[in-house]
């Protein structure tokens, strides 16, 4: 495009010619509609903001013709989009009043008890037998179903419930 068209859809755009504002919206458009961006829903918003600084620009005489009319428009569309997203990013800040600034963690006393318990229930464990521990360790730790301790232990599948029985007995006394 020569200097003398460029300067023609320059001032036809800022006059509000249909022709000049359609070329215009057409290189405005292939910036702001391409999908990288993730602004679909933002589109007319963008697109309208674009003309506004398009405008106001060309009208204040920015636009010295250092580069094509068409580059110094699609440079326009893409740092409108990139402000936006970062005004997007800024704004999706976690909002403080919304978040649960509790201490979750156990206090001194729970965390006493909780180590008491610990020892009294190892120590519980420790008194029975040993085949008393494999069989908990089976069921508490690994989770396995009865008949598939009955199978690991070589023993019937009623063998290991009536030594559940037997085991949690002993650990209740």
């Amino acid at each position: 495009m020569s200097d003398a068209s460029e300067e023609t859809l320059v001032h036809g755009y800022i006059e509000g010619r249909e022709d000049a504002y359609g070329a215009v919206s057409r290189w405005i458009r292939q910036i702001i509609d391409s999908p990288h961006w993730g602004l679909s829903h933002q589109r007319e918003d963008l697109f309208q903001e674009v003309h506004r600084r398009l405008f106001e620009n060309l009208s204040d005489g920015r636009f010295r013709g250092s580069s094509s009319l068409k580059t110094y428009v699609t440079q326009i569309s893409k740092y409108t989009c990139i402000e936006f997203l970062r005004q997007k990013i800024r704004s999706s800040a976690v909002d403080l009043e919304s978040v649960d600034l509790r201490d979750n963690r156990p206090g001194p006393e729970q965390t006493l008890a909780s180590a008491e318990w610990t020892r009294e229930a190892s120590a519980a464990l420790a008194r029975l037998p040993a085949s008393c521990r494999e069989l908990f360790e089976l069921i508490f730790v690994e989770h396995l179903p009865y008949d598939e301790i009955a199978e690991k232990l070589g023993v019937a599948e009623g063998t290991v419930k009536s030594r559940t029985w037997r085991c949690r007995e002993q650990l209740a006394n």
